[in-house]
């Protein structure tokens, strides 16, 4: 509530704008003037016939007081009165603790151990998620390593960016197993070594294996420990995983085997908690609730020296210029409420007499609408004429019947019809039309697909692949569009050149393509085979792709005896299957590659290491 006490601290936004309260006393200079001149207009006896009222150089006092009243009013809205409200003074600004922190998680084949709930790699990443909210600003990026390192996301304070990498951070990103904790560091330190902050700070997730800081592994990993105190990196390590250790389950349900016997992976909390101390870091064991982080993050990293950047403290006010303008404006219209009146007098009558059309635009509405309602039903009546007709094969009747009906569903069976009477050229018009009237995803996938149908069926490969890619860009799953894509390919294969120049994937392929050294693309057998002797589908309005003429290629059967996959057919459609399955979004391949990329290009020799 406003007191006397807030007002004393009263402020203007814009002063200058008060001298908008000069305007009455400039009118009433220039009114002044002209009544100067209107006085010398005629001899002073003449002047009452000469002028009408006043003339416009006087007015009422009451109307020269609320003109003053109003102008002064505006003049203060305008000026920008505000007064500043009551804060807090113990309330401190919330600090952004600028920190550059590396995360580094390990994907190694013992993280796939159970005696941590759900799992050790999975607990690290639920961990992982339980942190965000507890950052205070801090930049944090992401490695993951198992026999070699890599780096998945660079420092960044987008953590909903740290969500989406964290599902990328997979076994799979390493073709090498095993727990190359100093390669992780040793890249974790070159990178933040390149962004050149002052402060920084790592942060390792882990089951500790009791085996990786033994050995040449384990030397490097001291090593490594080394540079990271030289250059003033505390080392944070959250142990995941338990003393008594658990057998390795692979992905493949079996247990990991070594020398005859399963490998049990059981956590060195002593050998781990002396390598973080060594940093000036510290070591935590996982746990329910937030202790672990209380003890790493609460009391450890947040407490290193950042750079403290205090937010602005920004003075919050209270706006007054509302009680100044609606005054204000009040006053202005007062004296022309006479004028409003008449206004709103001849409003009535425009709106009895927009009520009246109203009312006869609503009469006539009603009998449309009645009309409507008997044509829809007249719809129906026909659509299901059409739909009997189309059952019992009178394709040329059910085409006449959805002729006459409008909308998507109706071109689409009508399509249908033309398409069962081998009138291909009529039922591209049909579905042509249809796609251009589809509303959803699902009725423009319908369209296409019978669109393409009904061009290869009238030799147009080209189109009909265009279609078929169309279907797929709305279903990728569709493997319907997918084969019959390939059979079109294939076509133009056979139309285009020989089986020596057709262009593709074929002969040996390696793991870039998708295969393994050495695996022969062409020992898959294929065969393509018509629907014509199957049971033809009924199509309903487009509720269904079409079955009847549809060619379809079909993988792993046999038609017309075995026979080698060798001819130009064949060979497009591998090719057509591979190259959709490039053009597919894979960000774990994507990664993987980069990961190897990068790893090539700074070479770092693989140490003897356990392969978990």
């Amino acid at each position: 509530m406003m007191n006397w006490a807030a007002m004393s601290q009263l402020e203007w936004t814009h002063p200058l704008w008060a001298l908008v309260a000069l305007q009455p006393l400039l009118m009433g200079l220039l009114l002044k003037l002209r009544r100067r001149q209107i006085l010398h207009y005629a001899d002073a006896h003449l002047l009452a016939w000469a002028l009408r009222g006043s003339a416009g150089v006087t007015q009422g006092s009451w109307r020269g007081v609320l003109n003053v009243a109003a102008w002064l009013l505006l003049a203060g809205a305008l000026a920008g009165p505000r007064v500043p409200l009551v804060s807090d003074p113990e309330q401190h600004a919330i600090q952004r603790h600028a920190l550059d922190v590396m995360v580094l998680l390990d994907v190694s084949p013992s993280m796939q151990a159970r005696d941590i709930s759900p799992q050790r790699l999975q607990r690290a990443k639920l961990e992982l998620l339980d942190l965000l909210p507890k950052l205070h600003g801090e930049r944090v990026g992401l490695i993951a390593f198992s026999g070699s390192a890599g780096m998945v996301m660079p420092l960044s304070r987008d953590y909903a960016a740290l969500r989406y990498y964290l599902q990328l951070a997979e076994p799979s990103l390493f073709d090498a197993p095993g727990t190359a904790i100093a390669s992780a560091l040793d890249l974790a330190l070159r990178k933040l070594d390149d962004e050149k902050s002052s402060h920084r700070a790592m942060l390792l997730l882990t089951d500790a294996e009791s085996s990786a800081l033994s050995g040449p592994a384990g030397a490097a990993i001291w090593e490594s420990a080394d540079k990271l105190k030289q250059a003033g990196i505390p080392l944070y390590i959250l142990g995941v995983g338990t003393a008594e250790g658990s057998v390795i389950i692979m992905p493949d349900g079996n247990t990991l085997v070594s020398e005859g016997a399963d490998v049990v992976s059981s956590l060195d909390q002593a050998g781990f908690a002396e390598l973080a101390n060594k940093t000036g870091g510290k070591f935590a064991l996982v746990q329910d609730g937030d202790a672990d982080w209380g003890a790493l993050y609460e009391r450890g990293l947040l407490t290193l020296p950042g750079g403290k950047q205090a937010a602005e403290n920004v003075q919050a006010w209270q706006e007054l210029y509302a009680w100044l303008l609606l005054p204000a404006l009040l006053l202005f219209v007062l004296p022309h409420i006479s004028i409003l009146l008449n206004v709103i007098n001849k409003l009535q009558i425009y709106v009895w007499v927009m009520i009246f059309a109203v009312f006869s635009t609503a009469q006539q509405a009603e009998a449309a609408e009645t009309h409507s309602a008997s044509a829809q039903v007249a719809d129906i009546s026909t659509a299901a004429r059409a739909y009997a007709a189309y059952l019992k094969q009178d394709h040329r009747l059910a085409q006449t019947l959805y002729a006459d009906l409008p909308g998507f569903d109706a071109r689409m069976g009508e399509g249908a019809a033309a398409y069962r009477r081998k009138d291909f050229n009529y039922a591209i018009k049909q579905f042509s039309t249809a796609l251009l009237q589809a509303r959803e995803a699902k009725q423009r996938e319908q369209a296409l697909y019978n669109l393409g149908n009904s061009y290869f069926m009238t030799g147009a490969y080209r189109a009909a692949a265009d279609a078929f890619l169309g279907v797929l860009k709305y279903a990728a799953d569709n493997q319907a569009a997918r084969a019959n894509l390939a059979l079109a390919a294939g076509k133009l294969a056979e139309a285009g050149k020989s089986a020596k120049n057709t262009q593709g994937i074929p002969g040996r392929r390696g793991r870039e393509t998708g295969g393994t050294p050495g695996d022969d693309s062409g020992k898959e057998s294929l065969s393509i085979e018509s629907d014509e002797d199957k049971k033809q589908q009924a199509l309903f309005a487009g509720s269904e792709p079409l079955g009847a003429g549809a060619a379809r290629l079909r993988t792993g059967e046999q038609a017309d005896g075995n026979r080698a996959a060798t001819s130009d057919g064949d060979i497009a459609y591998r090719a057509a299957l591979k190259k959709l399955e490039l053009a597919t979004d894979q960000p774990a391949p994507l990664h993987k590659a980069l990961i190897r990329i990068e790893a090539a290009r700074e070479y770092v020799p693989q140490l003897e290491m356990a392969p978990w």
